[in-house]
């Protein structure tokens, strides 16, 4: 028997487990918040940018007191060879919506708190070993030899799901749907992070980059100016990985010691490094979102969406957080646990998230199965620059000679426009 019962359990205090502890607390629900880590945050190491439309949404204007970083100003996407780069640098100060670099821990740990003074109950450094099932219904959890029961229970336990997965909830991880990330923090003043990057106190900078900081294998590298440091590192689709004959290791090292790079990072000092694992199949690998009890949310349900240009997954962690909870005080109020009530969790994803999704669900099996994006395109381009901004005493060459001659013999013209096709649908 268990020993205590709740009306919400939630796994996991990453941003969907937070958003949904926060707003059920605030909606005077019963609900506890569990966590392997020493504190909320202490194990988030996943980080970069947080769109923060979507923090408005779950307390509207509250969260202007956050520990966030720096709103982004200025928006890079560079491709690089061994040696050189290509960067489309872009300034906006005239945009409405706002995002800002962020350091999950310390970011995670304040959002706690908030949830904590609307009444949610947060247990810290308890690792959850099952999900207790009982006529295939969830009814709680199982934790240091104890029960906890309750009505309904939110998985956010991240992208390695795998109480949802030997409860049978989910299907067992697939290599093709996830991608390997290695982040690197270097500490830095806030001065010298101004003067490199021209910005004003507050202001950052976001870049992506692709090429030669992967060697070439589907993937691609970031960088984000905080306060006082950088966080500078790779993300690599697993698959790709595993049929190259390069280590995650040799790729950040590459990325971090490129010339176009080091310079931003010169004198800075390590203050961190990690890796994680980033769900990245999309909307053909969702999972079942819902069952009896049972509400999968975050990263454990795969929604993120990368573009190239874009990241997309904190957001949507803290919408899908949100519509958990509103499902969750739907059933509540109708005592209805059942999958049936509890399948409104989806509709409403529906409207957001997974809309989203489904728009873009081409767009992993374009990033990792074309053949050129990252090998090709990034060399021609860099090879196209250099020729046209040379000047050696040999005769001018017009625009589109200097293009011709650069991709000869490396890509069909008709191989070009049908990626560029392929590409503008599916991103």
């Amino acid at each position: 028997m268990a020993d205590e019962k709740f009306q919400v359990i939630v796994i996991g205090a990453g941003l969907a487990g937070i958003a949904a502890a926060y707003r059920l607390a605030k909606a005077g629900k019963e609900v506890v918040l569990v966590d392997r880590g020493e504190s909320p945050g202490a194990k988030n190491v996943s980080g970069g940018r947080l769109y923060t439309y979507a923090l408005e949404k779950l307390m509207p204007g509250k969260w202007q007191n956050a520990p966030l970083e720096r709103e982004i100003k200025r928006e890079m996407l560079m491709m690089m060879t061994e040696k050189d780069s290509m960067t489309v640098d872009t300034s906006f100060q005239s945009t409405q919506s706002k995002s800002f670099s962020v350091l999950r821990t310390r970011f995670d740990a304040w959002l706690a708190s908030k949830a904590e003074e609307a009444g949610a109950m947060v247990i810290s450094g308890t690792t959850v070993n099952s999900l207790v099932l009982r006529e295939g219904r969830v009814c709680g959890i199982e934790t240091g030899g104890e029960e906890l029961e309750a009505d309904l229970v939110i998985d956010a336990e991240g992208v390695n799901a795998l109480l949802a997965e030997r409860a049978g909830m989910i299907r067992k991880l697939a290599i093709s749907d996830i991608a390997v990330g290695v982040k690197c923090v270097y500490g830095l003043s806030e001065d010298e992070i101004n003067a490199r990057f021209n910005l004003s106190s507050g202001e950052g900078a976001a870049m992506l980059c692709a090429g030669d900081c992967t060697r070439k294998v589907s993937g691609g590298a970031f960088f984000y100016t905080n306060k006082e440091s950088i966080s500078a590192g790779i993300v690599v689709d697993a698959s790709a990985l595993k049929e190259s004959d390069f280590s995650v290791t040799e790729m950040v090292e590459r990325y971090l010691y490129h010339p176009s790079i080091a310079r931003y990072l010169e004198g800075g000092k390590l203050i961190e490094y990690s890796a994680h694992l980033i769900p990245e199949g999309g909307f053909r690998s969702l999972p079942r979102l819902c069952s009896d009890g049972f509400l999968l949310v975050g990263d454990a349900a795969g929604l993120v969406i990368n573009r190239g240009f874009t990241v997309r997954g904190m957001d949507y962690a803290i919408l899908s957080g949100m519509a958990a909870a509103d499902t969750a005080i739907e059933a509540i109020e109708a005592d209805d646990f059942s999958e049936n009530l509890l399948k409104s969790y989806q509709n409403r994803l529906d409207q957001t998230v997974i809309k989203d999704l489904k728009t873009l669900k081409n767009s992993h099996d374009y990033m990792g199965h074309s053949k050129h994006l990252f090998n090709t395109y990034p060399d021609l381009a860099i090879a196209l620059m250099k020729d046209l901004y040379t000047v050696d005493g040999t005769p001018a060459k017009s625009v589109m000679t200097a293009a011709r001659q650069s991709i000869k013999g490396k890509v069909s013209l008709f191989g070009m426009v049908k990626d560029a096709f392929k590409g503008s649908r599916s991103l």
